[in-house]
């Protein structure tokens, strides 16, 4: 009887989870897997759910459809909100590189900011909307939608600024990457242009549209009213104007509370710091660089300690007017990088939306700090904490690096040891 049964189940023993201490001896059978597959295996865990099952959302997709297409994937029951962004991810990180070397111009990725983050929350919100099994989301949509329409107004900024400073002449390459060019092995900067360029900065300007998808997904039961109930926007006034497919909470459920409007004026009045400082910044450059000939000028010192090696920036004259050399007046009295801060506390506060909403049961997430504060604003739901902590450090060291790069070819350009002189 036993080796009746061991035979009859033999072809499902691969498919069999094993115990520590099989009944059977003839069960402890595995599989051997490849080396690489095993090497790789144990950190799948670590992977975004996502990400794990779009390859084989894709592949079931067009198994099962006798003509699929991009939209019939995008409404169908199995495909996950952040699969359309991710495809998108993953298609422009090979296209973007493949520009740069065609053009032999990095700055392709400069060039998308304006409208990667954007039009992945565009997605987000579009499958709220047109996919049918998304409607148990609907009580979510005010929220999704501030989001977007703050990312919106970012984008705007971001692009009237690209455009003035000349992002978008094709020919045209960002100065860091000029100087980097110059300072480095060429394989070197090979590497840079792959992994840092065309890799990291998608990933990352990707994973700032994640706050939109950490509201949309919010049970009714973890939403909040905030620190005073009267002041928070029940479902019930949105009612009205929905069908009853999309009636998705209790009438009484908050969809928008006090948070929502303290986060919004802070967002505002963060924009509104990155344009002024930005307009300030172009400004002072553009008379700097157009003053008269005949201006009084002061001209840096031969060299500066950081500046003595092949590649480096050399000292560059500018008028007694505009001393020292970059502005000091204004915003930029009380910071270097006003416009960096205001860029990073911007993509905080969206984050900042998710733990306005309510309180974390644990299931959606992970915890109040891990998972609400940094880890929808740069991971997803379901993230281990290593791979939160790994992308919410993206930013930061985005910005760090290249604040870095600015201070150090600033600073081979400008010398304090510096003396003022007539017409040159």
């Amino acid at each position: 009887m036993k080796d009746f049964i061991v035979s009859a189940l033999k072809p499902l023993v691969p498919y069999i989870p094993l115990s520590p201490k099989p009944v059977l001896s003839k069960l402890q059978y595995v599989p051997v897997l490849p080396a690489p597959v095993r090497a790789v295996a144990p950190y799948l865990p670590l992977l975004p759910t996502p990400l794990l099952t779009l390859g084989p959302t894709v592949a079931f997709h067009i198994a099962s459809h006798s003509s699929p297409s991009p939209a019939a994937f995008f409404t169908s029951s199995t495909t996950h909100p952040l699969h359309a962004p991710l495809l998108f991810l993953l298609s422009s990180i090979p296209f973007t590189y493949t520009l740069g070397l065609i053009t032999n111009n990095v700055s392709w990725v400069d060039r998308w900011w304006p409208f990667y983050t954007p039009f992945c929350s565009f997605l987000l919100v579009l499958h709220m909307v047109y996919n049918e099994h998304a409607k148990v989301l609907t009580h979510n949509a005010p929220r999704a939608f501030l989001l977007f329409g703050l990312q919106l107004c970012w984008s705007i900024r971001l692009l009237s600024h690209a455009r003035k400073r000349g992002f978008y002449d094709l020919t045209g390459e960002d100065y860091r990457y000029t100087q980097v060019r110059k300072i480095i092995p060429k394989w070197a900067f090979a590497l840079l242009h792959l992994f840092v360029v065309a890799i990291a900065q998608p990933i990352l300007i990707f994973s700032l549209c994640l706050p939109v998808h950490a509201v949309m997904s919010m049970p009714p039961s973890e939403l909040s009213a905030g620190p005073i109930s009267a002041l928070s926007i029940p479902f019930s006034s949105l009612i009205p104007f929905l069908p009853i497919s999309r009636i998705s909470a209790p009438p009484s459920t908050p969809i928008l509370n006090l948070a929502d409007l303290f986060l919004t004026a802070l967002s505002v009045g963060l924009l509104y710091i990155e344009w002024t400082s930005d307009r300030q910044m172009y400004e002072f450059q553009e008379s700097k660089h157009n003053a008269p000939k005949d201006t009084k000028r002061i001209h840096p010192g031969p060299f500066t300690p950081r500046s003595m090696f092949i590649g480096a920036p050399q000292p560059a004259s500018f008028p007694v007017s505009h001393n020292p050399g970059f502005p000091t007046k204004s915003l930029w009295r009380y910071s270097r990088h006003p416009n960096f801060a205001a860029e990073q506390l911007f993509w905080f506060t969206q984050a900042l939306f998710v733990v306005g909403a309510g309180e974390s049961s644990g299931i959606t997430r992970s915890g109040w700090v891990g998972g609400s504060v940094f880890g929808p604003a740069f991971a997803v739901s379901h993230w281990s904490d290593a791979t939160e902590n790994m992308l919410m450090k993206q930013l930061s060291l985005l910005f760090c690096s290249s604040t870095f790069l600015t201070e150090w070819i600033s600073g081979c350009k400008v010398s304090q040891l510096s003396i003022a002189s007539g017409p040159s």
